[in-house]
């Protein structure tokens, strides 16, 4: 099954049903199955778009 990282939409609580707690405001990942489907299709929770990866300060060799 496909993965992908989801949080709830503002003003919203939406709880894992596999891990019996709220879905963490900032996301975490989930298996992408039936209830994740409807939970998108629903608008209770929305994609986490994925941050650019910052560029590893250089360290100035002596």
């Amino acid at each position: 099954m496909y993965t992908e990282t989801l949080k709830p939409v503002r003003g919203r609580r939406v709880r894992d049903p596999l891990r019996g707690r709220p879905l963490r405001d900032d996301g975490e990942p989930v298996t992408l199955d039936g209830y994740w489907r409807r939970r998108l299709r629903d608008g209770d929770v929305e994609r986490v778009k994925s941050q650019p990866a910052r560029p590893q300060a250089k360290r100035d060799e002596e």
